[in-house]
């Protein structure tokens, strides 16, 4: 940690060194040198007066490029050079009217202001650039943040889902392997508990899967991704699914990848914490609008205390939010819970998404039916 905060601490700046100076002088130097020559060879003074304003694009250049010290300098330089070498008399360096410190102050002051602006401006691009490293190193550090969870949680998975099954199937195969030495006839039932295990082990390591494979979801659709968390309810939690998914919406990847997230989100604390029978599952277009219904028949909870499973919806509300939707649930105790998503599609990135009072399924519809 103490190594991201060295990172993202602003850079100190090294004063400019004896070789920058020299660097800089040789410059105003040089610059004055070549103008103060072209008018003096050119005898452009007196027949322009006001040839002596061209000093001010030497100031102004060095001003630009190398700071306020070499423009300063140059201004001085400029003042002497045209004074001593161009005006009349020849070779006198003095101020006898005031007049004659007009072009000096003129210099000086384009000099200040043209090396404070551009030392502004530097400062204010430097700070852009630091905001923007230390953006992107944030930016990195959360998709390493995210990319850890996400492996987390998938172990997590493996090791709740997957591995218990495999262990219940060597436990199932062993029963058998024993019941057919004694009466091969009570190897039937652990059999067929050993199949049943398999095909729940199956179902959800395709949608685990299915999640390692970040263009499954473009390539196969919303359709199918839902489809196989419904296989795994069935499968291995053993609920009644009514599944209405009907054909496949015409949506964004990223609207698809919100929708099949908060659903999953749904369906995982119904497993968790409603001990529903009976679960809905429905995706229908509605007029202009496309909507997500999940609901059970569990024993819901109260909105307004502290219940198991807040943080998932509190995930799902922030997923509605970062796409510019609302969130909202009303549930109580016994009556089980609603989660409806309402996609409008009027938008770019996604259209509000609400969530309306439970409404638990009817225990006649028990049986999955596909649109």
């Amino acid at each position: 940690m103490k190594q991201g905060e060295r990172i993202l601490s602003p850079e100190v700046k090294k004063k400019p060194g004896w070789r920058r100076y020299a660097s800089d002088s040789l410059l105003a130097i040089a610059g004055v040198a070549l103008l103060t020559g072209v008018i003096a060879a050119a005898h452009l003074y007196p027949r322009i007066p006001s040839v002596s304003l061209t000093y001010l694009l030497v100031i102004v250049a060095l001003a630009s490029t190398r700071g306020r010290y070499a423009a300063i300098l140059a201004a001085l330089l400029a003042s002497f050079s045209f004074d001593f070498f161009i005006a009349l008399p020849l070779h006198t360096f003095g101020f006898t009217r005031l007049e004659d410190l007009l072009d000096p102050l003129v210099f000086l002051a384009a000099a200040i202001l043209t090396g404070s602006l551009t030392a502004t401006l530097r400062r204010r691009a430097e700070q852009a650039r630091s905001r923007e490293r230390e953006a992107r190193l944030l930016s990195e550090r959360a998709r390493e943040l995210a990319s850890l969870q996400e492996r987390q949680r998938l172990a997590l998975e493996l090791h709740d889902s997957v591995s218990q099954t495999l262990y219940g199937i060597s436990l199932g195969a062993h029963t058998a392997r024993e019941a057919l030495e004694s009466d091969p006839g009570e190897a039937i039932a652990p059999l067929e508990y050993v199949i049943s295990l398999a095909e729940a082990g199956l179902a959800e390591m395709r949608a685990l899967i299915f999640e390692l494979r970040p263009e499954s979801l473009a390539t196969e659709g919303l359709i199918t991704a839902l489809a196989k968390q419904v296989v795994v309810l069935r499968t291995r939690y053993k609920l009644t699914v009514d599944a209405q998914l009907g054909e496949e919406p015409a949506l964004s990847l990223e609207r698809k990848h919100a929708l099949y997230r908060i659903a999953r989100e749904a369906l995982h604390n119904i497993v968790k914490h409603a001990h529903a029978n009976t679960v809905l599952l429905r995706l229908d277009r509605q007029d202009d609008e496309l909507v997500l219904e999940v609901c059970d028949d569990g024993r819901g909870f109260d909105p307004t205390g502290p219940f198991t499973g807040h943080l998932g919806l509190r995930s799902i509300q922030e997923r509605a939010a970062r796409l510019g939707g609302t969130c909202s649930l009303e549930s109580a105790s016994g009556s089980g819970r609603t989660l409806e998503m309402n996609d409008t599609g009027k938008r770019s990135l996604a259209s509000p998404f609400r969530v309306r009072p439970p409404v638990p399924p009817k225990r006649d519809q028990e049986h999955a039916q596909w649109g």
